[in-house]
């Protein structure tokens, strides 16, 4: 189901179609038996088998590499989209636009992204760089700037991220500041509404991303 393969330095690991859980295991169970060989390789995730599967199992798959000290090498994924999707923000400080938007780069500090849809974010958010989506904001690296998810009161929305370091979090019209002594965590987190207010979370791949709360 996963094999893994060097090429140009990287290591291409190639994903056949299967349940996430096996592929998930299977992984797993590869890089457990030979951490040395795996530890500090650039890693490229290729395959039919990623067209299959959604940007949180993806996400999965990668945490799992990066638990295991691999770095990321990916610049685009062919996982499932929602349609509607838009490229990338060009060099300038404000990019809007209608439908879903998937950035391949980090977000550099000053920039503003506004999207009507989901916006997915292959890098880095860097402080005081800020993203506005009407659907869910997912970021597959570090997010340290200001994220409104839910912009047009979707309280199901939710902010992801491998690394969840906000200056401010919003889900529709809920808030939530970082407290003063925040610090990097080393595990995925998750933010959405629950009766309280929003709840932030280290991700669970087994949960539904905190839908069907209700």
């Amino acid at each position: 189901m996963v094999k893994i393969k060097g090429v140009n330095g990287n290591l291409l690991m190639i994903f056949d179609t299967a349940p996430f859980s096996d592929l998930y295991r299977e992984l797993d169970e590869k890089i457990k038996n030979n951490q040395q060989l795996f530890k500090g390789s650039r890693v490229v995730f290729s395959g039919s088998g990623l067209a299959n599967l959604s940007l949180e199992e993806v996400a999965a798959l990668q945490q799992l590499c990066l638990n295991y000290g691999m770095v990321l090498n990916n610049t685009e994924l062919p996982v499932r989209k929602s349609t509607g999707s838009a490229p990338p923000p060009s060099s300038s400080s404000n990019t809007r636009v209608s439908g879903d938007l998937f950035i391949h780069k980090n977000l550099r500090s000053g920039q503003k992204v506004k999207s009507e849809g989901t916006v997915v974010v292959w890098g880095d958010v860097h402080e005081s760089a800020e993203i506005i989506a009407g659907g869910d904001i997912i970021v597959l690296g570090k997010l340290g700037g200001i994220a409104h998810a839910g912009y047009y009161g979707d309280t199901s929305s939710i902010v992801f991220a491998l690394n969840l370091v906000p200056s401010q979090i919003r889900i529709a019209d809920r808030i939530s500041r970082a407290p003063e002594d925040q610090t990097n965590r080393p595990y995925p987190e998750i933010a959405y509404v629950d009766e309280d207010g929003i709840c932030i979370k280290m991700y669970n791949p087994r949960e539904n991303l905190g839908r069907g709360r209700k």
